[in-house]
Formats: C-alpha cells, structure tokens, sequence
C-alpha cells in the first residue's frame, strides 16, 4: 500500500464511526491510557506521519476496521457498501469450517 493513502484511510473510518478528532484523542487517553494530542491525529490523516504500529492497531480497534489488509489496499469508494449485519455474517461465515461454508452455500442455492 502506499504510503500517502494511509491517512485518507483514516480520516474516512473516524468519520464512518462519527467521531472527531477531539473524541478519538480522549478514547486513546481514557480506554487505551495513551496520550495523542489532536494535533498528532491530525498529522497522521494529513500523511506529515504515519502512527506506530501499537497506535496503528488501537486506531483499527478504535474505527472497528476488523479487515486491516482490506481497509488498506486502496480499494475505491465504489464498492459494494455492507450494513453492519453483513458484515457479521462475513465474518461468522468465514469462522466456519468448510464443510458448514458448503452447506450454507447450500442452502442459499449457491452450488460451487
């Protein structure tokens, strides 16, 4: 991924969690006992830096991004958008072993 879509990344899960800035600084104080300034978060959305690893995955926790690599890869905005349920199902259905995926498969009339 590059580098430079890291912090558009960012900015647009804070802003699908309706949060501000002002609020993701006090989650990172009072539930992950970090201190990060606005100015911090502001910098890292506008790409003058990038978080440490640690405050990478807290951000992910944070925004609920539970696909890293998905979320990264620069995929476009044109892309089917999933209610909050389908994406529970995806990851349900992916907790499964391969004989419960065919027979959902199955029952959903999706022979592979």
């Amino acid at each position: 991924m590059r580098n430079d879509r890291i912090g558009q990344v960012l900015k647009e899960y804070r802003k699908r969690r309706s949060l501000t800035v002002s609020d993701v600084s006090v989650i990172f104080k009072n539930d992950y006992h970090m201190n990060v300034s606005e100015k911090t978060i502001y910098g890292w959305e506008s790409n003058q830096s990038h978080p440490s690893s640690d405050k990478f995955l807290v951000l992910c926790e944070i925004y609920q991004i539970k696909d890293i690599l998905r979320a990264f890869q620069g995929q476009e905005a044109s892309d089917i958008a999933l209610s909050d349920d389908e994406k529970e199902l995806i990851d349900v259905y992916r907790d499964q072993d391969a004989n419960i995926q065919q027979a959902i498969r199955r029952v959903l009339g999706m022979n592979k």
